[in-house]
């Protein structure tokens, strides 16, 4: 019954001339409204603006690491006698990461029960601390940037057909990278 009722006042609605200028300047002004909001909506487009710029240059920052740590090692594994000259390959396990700064509340409330008996009921609330920017912007307050964790080495240099070099190429990637040997990889090159 009451989509009847509808029917029968959208019908009345489009019969009746009044009616329909009255949806149609409705409509006109809902579109209007929606258009006007996007212009005062405009702040937050350029916070979502700079976090996806913020993760571009974290991006072009993981790499610019990963090939820095190539040269490096590239330059150690060189200097291993018998080695030659060698080809490395770094990939990264996970992009480098902000770490903020955190306040935990404590509380303890006691309890008594019906025997007479008291307990503790202990909470902890973690949470962020939170600064505002000149702009009056808030941002939780960052402390320290970890460095991307290394996934794996490949190594090849003419010299790894040496059992005895290979185990010293493996050695010094391992030791300058803080990963296992069964993350790293040392070939003879062809």
């Amino acid at each position: 019954m009451d989509e009847e009722k509808k029917e029968g006042i959208l019908q009345k609605l489009a019969e009746n001339g009044t009616g329909r200028k009255a949806v149609i300047t409705v409509g006109i002004i809902g579109i209007a409204l929606i258009f006007l909001s996007s212009f005062f909506s405009g702040g937050n487009r350029t916070g979502k603006s700079t976090s996806s710029s913020s993760t571009a240059a974290s991006s072009e920052n993981d790499e610019s690491y990963a090939r820095q740590l190539e040269q490096e090692l590239t330059a150690a594994i060189s200097g291993i006698k018998g080695a030659g000259t060698p080809h490395v390959l770094v990939t990264l396990e996970q992009s480098s990461a902000q770490v903020y700064a955190q306040q935990e509340k404590h509380a303890t409330q006691k309890q008594n029960g019906s025997s007479g008996t008291g307990q503790d009921a202990d909470s902890t609330e973690t949470g962020y601390i939170i600064v505002k920017d000149a702009d009056g912007n808030e941002h939780a307050l960052p402390v320290t940037r970890q460095q991307p964790k290394v996934q794996g080495v490949v190594v090849t240099c003419p010299g790894a057909e040496n059992p005895d070099v290979q185990q010293a190429v493996l050695n010094a990637v391992s030791a300058a990278t803080g990963i296992s040997s069964a993350r790293i990889c040392v070939a003879p090159s062809a």
